[in-house]
């Protein structure tokens, strides 16, 4: 079965066409939705209902503004029993969005029946500079190569991959990972990577690659979170590590370093490993947190109360 890709308005469409680019969604050829027209969006939900019939396991990608339609497609794969990730988008604090701030609050109050988690793609990260939404496409795709990492790492029955070098969690098992049981939870995500042979490393491919520095690796990872001030703290998280098989078979993937790393700042963590052909290792760390734990939501809450 494959994977279901939802794109929702045009920041989930604009980070699903960036994620659609990569190598390991190829290969597992997911069933793709995007709006076709202006006012093709209408359509989404009926296309998700037929779609929903033949798929293992759902991503979806929208705007937390664009709440209508996409609170008819989050219903909808929750009622199928489709375990979803949903990636919503939260605008930044500009006085000219005061509108999108509201709706995006409304539309996290109103979904959170349906939907658990919430990975927060926050603008906000972004705002700092004059013209931000002109590093939209930059950071588009950054978000992407943490969710081409999470789909590496995420048991697919279709993928090709060596098995015997991979260590995947169950689509099951990441959702449960990324929920709390008391509401929903609300997740960060941050993405590191280093080459781990130089330049020349793919003219002369007999080169051997570098030593791996997880630590280090891991270290930067939390320096990037999607989330502005998310506290290095949170109740669960799940790491997904991709580096060439070279480490895989030399045993220099340490997994008892990287969890016992990950349960200095969490209760409780996870850990994927995947290979990639790419002279290079990457971590995605997925920082789960109630609401209450991440400023950026009780400042639109409060923003949303200031405004009732």
């Amino acid at each position: 079965m494959k994977p279901l890709f939802v794109g929702i308005g045009n920041a989930g469409s604009a980070i699903l066409n960036a994620l659609l680019e990569y190598k390991e969604v190829k290969k597992v050829k997911p069933i793709v939705i995007l709006p076709k027209s202006k006012g093709g969006e209408e359509g989404t939900v009926a296309a998700t209902r037929t779609a929903a019939k033949s798929v293992e396991f759902a991503f979806l990608f929208a705007g937390f503004s664009d709440s209508d339609i996409t609170a008819g497609v989050v219903e909808l794969l929750d009622e199928q029993n489709i375990k979803t990730l949903f990636f919503g988008i939260l605008p930044a604090n500009r006085r000219e969005e005061r509108e999108e701030i509201l709706s995006a609050y409304q539309s996290l109050e109103n979904l959170r029946e349906y939907a658990n988690p919430f990975i927060i793609v926050d603008n906000q990260k972004i705002a700092h500079h004059p013209n931000y939404k002109e590093f939209y496409p930059r950071y588009n795709q950054y978000i992407a190569s943490c969710i081409a990492d999470i789909l590496a790492g995420i048991h697919v029955k279709n993928s090709p991959a060596a098995s015997e070098l991979r260590s995947t969690l169950h689509i099951d098992e990441v959702v449960k990972a990324l929920s709390l049981d008391d509401g929903p939870g609300y997740v960060a995500v941050s993405r590191a990577s280093e080459l781990t042979k130089g330049l020349s490393g793919y003219v002369f491919p007999f080169m051997r690659h570098k030593p791996l520095d997880l630590l280090t690796l891991l270290r930067v990872s939390l320096e990037k979170f999607s989330v502005a001030d998310a506290p290095i703290g949170c109740e669960k998280s799940v790491s997904f590590l991709r580096v060439p098989d070279y480490y895989v078979r030399g045993g220099s993937v340490d997994k008892k370093l990287i969890e016992d790393f990950m349960l200095t700042y969490s209760k409780e963590s996870h850990l994927a490993v995947s290979t990639t052909k790419r002279n290079m290792a990457a971590v995605t760390t997925l920082f789960t947190y109630k609401f209450e734990q991440l400023g950026r939501l009780r400042d639109i809450r409060g923003f949303a109360d200031e405004e009732a």
